[in-house]
C-alpha cells in the first residue's frame, strides 16, 4: 500500500519530519568540498595509461605491427596472384 495515497489524519502536533525553515543555498566551503570529492573520485576510477606499462604496451604495439604486416603481406600476395 503506499502511504502517500493514504488518507491522513489531521492533528495541532507539529510535524517532526518537516524543518520549520530550509535554506536552499550551498555554502562556498560545502560546494568546494563536493567538487574536490567528486574529482577524487573521477581521478580514483581512471583507467591506467599503457604508457605507464612499458612491458604491455611494447607487446601490444609489436602484435599491431606484426598484424598490419601480415595483411598488407596477405593483399599484396592476393593482388599479384594470376586470375583464372
Amino acid at each position: 500500500m503506499n502511504t502517500l495515497l493514504a488518507p491522513q489524519r489531521r492533528s495541532d502536533l507539529p510535524d517532526t519530519l518537516r524543518l520549520p525553515s530550509r535554506d536552499s543555498r550551498t555554502s562556498l566551503l560545502d560546494r568546494l568540498a563536493l567538487h574536490l570529492g567528486l574529482r577524487l573520485l573521477l581521478w580514483s576510477t581512471r583507467s591506467p595509461r599503457l604508457a605507464d606499462d612499458r612491458r604491455r604496451h611494447a607487446h601490444a604495439y609489436r602484435h599491431q605491427e606484426e598484424n598490419a604486416r601480415r595483411q598488407r603481406a596477405y593483399f599484396r600476395e592476393a593482388g599479384l596472384a594470376p586470375r583464372p
